[in-house]
């Protein structure tokens, strides 16, 4: 399923908390200086104390349990809504579209801890909302009359909630949206990526000869959509399509990875070489690179300059989609704009058939393809770019 340019979406205005701190002016300085090492956090598996790699935020303490979901989203979403200039009246209007792997997960987890040592017959989760009362309460604490959307489709899910919140932009069903992308640290996601071996202790590696694994992060982002003037930002178009192939990885041959891109470039009415930016998903797995790679040059002949996020903010997997993609967009219109680097990681093509950004070059348009590949085979790819898209599809 595709997404046409003809009434794509401006971004209005955003607002971003993550392990590089809390504004967009915090993110793009961390933007311009190499990746930092995760902590290493002690969770409990069983009977057993397992380090795990994490990137935490920065701004709301770990311990306050209760409060930091609560705390770290007002803050996004408060940036968010104080620079859209929106009237009460539109801002009460917006629909609001959540995105997230693990929603409150960790605070369902805490309640069940502190059940647990008290009565050894608690319940895990067992008092556990449904995904969607998120949404439902943030409606309601932002005191917002449109409708609510909750997406959960893994690493792409605030990309499928933005897409999605484009679409009935497009359709004329609403006029703003909200988009939220959110994830926080809690066991299931931490204890469950250490089960499966993918983390690593130092800093991610995406398309170098030595990756081996990823970071978790946290981060919580928000969007404002809406109309906005000719010279603004906005998703020029975008594609989401499911690869049977493997539940935790893509089809190495790149073809799933590949047909997602195409789809997206048609819906933006672009052919490859106008792109002038390419963000890739990037997760330092040896399966993933290799196809993310392998489908990037089945559809480009000249490679444009290629970005990796993840080694600055860690996987922050349900909230990768909006998140790094404010992030590109803050970097792409900034009063001088840049490409964010990786130095060190990722420079050598020869494995791969294609090298990270090295240095923090100024880019050749504002044209920027996003790539997001989710457990499941859930493929995602969006094109942002300043203005309309004029019609130069091969």
């Amino acid at each position: 399923m595709s997404q046409p340019a003809a009434n794509s979406a401006c971004f209005l205005a955003a607002g971003i908390t993550s392990s590089l701190g809390t504004g967009i002016a915090a993110h793009l300085a961390a933007l311009q200086n190499p990746p930092t090492p995760p902590q290493l956090l002690q969770r409990t598996l069983g009977n057993t104390q397992e380090s795990v790699p994490y990137k935490l935020l920065t701004d709301v303490p770990l311990a306050d349990i209760d409060t930091r979901l609560l705390r770290s989203i007002d803050s996004a979403v408060q940036q968010a809504l104080n620079d859209a200039g929106l009237s009460a009246r539109e801002q009460r209007e917006m629909a609001l579209f959540v995105g997230s792997s693990s929603f409150d997960i960790s605070v369902s987890e805490h309640h069940y801890q502190q059940a647990h040592s008290v009565s050894d017959s608690a319940i895990p989760l067992g008092g556990s909302p449904s995904f969607g009362k998120l949404a439902s309460t943030l409606r309601q604490h932002y005191g917002l009359h449109g409708s609510e959307f909750s997406f959960n489709t893994a690493c792409t899910s605030s990309a499928n909630a933005l897409w999605y919140a484009s679409r009935l932009l497009a359709t004329g069903t609403i006029r703003h949206a909200l988009v939220i992308g959110v994830e926080l640290i809690n066991d299931i996601t931490a204890l469950g990526f250490h089960g499966l071996g993918l983390l690593t202790p130092s800093v991610m590696r995406p398309f170098d000869a030595a990756r081996n694994g990823l970071v978790l992060g946290e981060a919580v982002s928000a969007l404002v959509l809406g109309a906005g003037d000719a010279s603004d930002f906005r998703l020029w178009g975008g594609a989401n399509l499911c690869d049977t192939h493997s539940m935790s990885a893509a089809n190495a041959d790149g073809s799933s990875v590949a047909r997602v891109i195409r789809q997206a470039l048609t819906a933006a009415q672009i052919s490859p070489e106008h792109i002038g930016s390419v963000k890739v998903h990037g997760t330092a797995s040896l399966l993933n690179d290799e196809a993310e790679a392998a489908g990037l040059l089945q559809v480009f002949e000249q490679m444009p300059p290629v970005c990796a996020l993840k080694p600055f903010l860690g996987h922050t997997l349900g909230a990768c989609g909006l998140s790094e993609l404010i992030l590109m967009w803050q970097a792409l219109a900034a009063k001088t704009p840049f490409l964010p680097a990786t130095p060190g990681i990722g420079s050598d093509a020869r494995e791969l058939g294609l090298a990270l950004n090295q240095s923090c070059i100024a880019p050749s348009n504002s044209t920027c393809l996003l790539n997001y590949f989710g457990f499941g085979g859930n493929n995602t790819a969006l094109v942002i770019g300043r203005g309309q898209p004029e019609a130069r599809a091969a």
